[in-house]
């Protein structure tokens, strides 16, 4: 099979592979490289170059792409239901085969699972950055916590730094200097134990925002394996952390996608 990638910025071919192809995973990437089964700018290679943003390139293999589950689709847009352990930037070569081209316009953590939307057009696309932008599209999310909320309702406001070269986000509770302020309601669903179930609405959508503020909520999402209880994540045993996007409401979109206006898509 014959994987068509672009470079959306200055990087490395492997960079290139780890974000458009992380389901075949990184020794398959390698090997790929490695064994000149990759073409750049239509050149086979067996080095791991440099790429400029814009640049071509093509990855043949005979794996096969995961099943990816597409819970709506119509000609603008398709809704995958991302698994674990799969960039959501993989998504679109992954579908390529039956859906064509897709733009990705927002992103889950690797190991978040649920509902991501694509474009199908770049009028589309357009328009869903739009809504992202202005947070016209709701999400809900459910989360299993180590732990449970003063309330059966509320807020976590927190103001969030990120740490780029450590990869991690730091969360405060009042505003600090490059802190880039997130809120996120919440409603507890369930409770066994010292387990919660919480559903989630975030207001906002920063990096690993609802698995930094529930840590910081003294609530760390179940499995979590940056931010979490590793105490409790050994105890259970869980195989991945227990945070998911479940649904998806269009408030107002306009322009070609205005027909979904109103429109929510789940996912159990």
């Amino acid at each position: 099979m014959k994987y068509s990638l672009t470079a959306p910025r200055d990087m490395r071919l492997s960079e290139l592979l780890a974000e458009k192809l992380s389901f075949l995973g990184k020794r398959r990437l390698r090997e790929l490289i490695s064994g000149r089964h990759v073409k750049v700018r239509g050149e086979r290679t067996g080095e791991d170059v440099m790429l400029a943003a814009g640049d071509a390139a093509e990855a043949y293999t005979s794996d096969a792409a995961p099943d990816i589950p597409v819970v709506y689709s119509d000609d603008n847009i398709a809704v995958a239901d991302k698994p674990a352990h799969t960039d959501t930037m993989s998504l679109p070569a992954a579908l390529a085969e039956v859906y064509g081209e897709l733009y990705p316009v927002h992103r889950l953590d690797v190991n978040t699972t649920g509902l991501v939307v694509l474009a199908r057009t770049p009028e589309a696309a357009a328009e869903l950055e739009r809504e992202f932008r202005a947070r016209a599209i709701k999400k809900k999310y459910l989360a299993t916590v180590v732990g449970a909320p003063p309330s059966g309702r509320g807020t976590l406001r927190h103001w969030l730094v990120k740490d780029a070269a450590k990869g991690v986000v730091r969360a405060y509770g009042k505003p600090v200097r490059g802190g880039a302020e997130c809120s996120a309601d919440y409603e507890l669903v369930g409770r066994d134990g010292e387990l919660s179930v919480l559903a989630l609405y975030p207001a906002t959508g920063r990096t690993h925002q609802l698995r930094v503020q529930l840590a910081a909520a003294g609530m760390p999402v179940l499995g979590d394996g940056k931010y979490g209880d590793f105490a409790a994540n050994r105890k259970y045993g869980v195989g991945g952390q227990m945070l998911r996007a479940v649904s998806l409401t269009f408030v107002s979109p306009r322009g070609v996608l205005a027909y979904l206006r109103g429109k929510e898509i789940s996912v159990e």
